[in-house]
């Protein structure tokens, strides 16, 4: 295999491991924040639940980022060793 096809095999499989990971973000998220903010899901959500859906997703969105770039900043710095 040639190095420029090793190497678009990689991003292919980069861009499909981003994809899986925002998937299982988006299903936590769901999961995790309907738990905690909709205890008797209705019709509609009422706005006291928009609210505590909007501040959950931001919370874990910017947990996982946290989570994330530590991961890649470790993981860099094992593969400098």
């Amino acid at each position: 295999m040639s190095s420029a096809k090793a190497q678009e095999l990689m991003e292919q499989v980069r861009r499909e491991v981003a994809v899986a990971n925002f998937q299982e973000l988006l299903s936590q998220i769901n999961k995790k924040c309907f738990e905690k903010c909709v205890p008797k899901p209705g019709v509609k959500l009422d706005s006291s639940e928009q609210t505590c859906l909007q501040r959950c997703s931001d919370r874990y969105q910017e947990s996982w980022n946290v989570v994330s770039n530590a991961y890649l900043r470790r993981a860099q710095k094992e593969n400098a060793l």
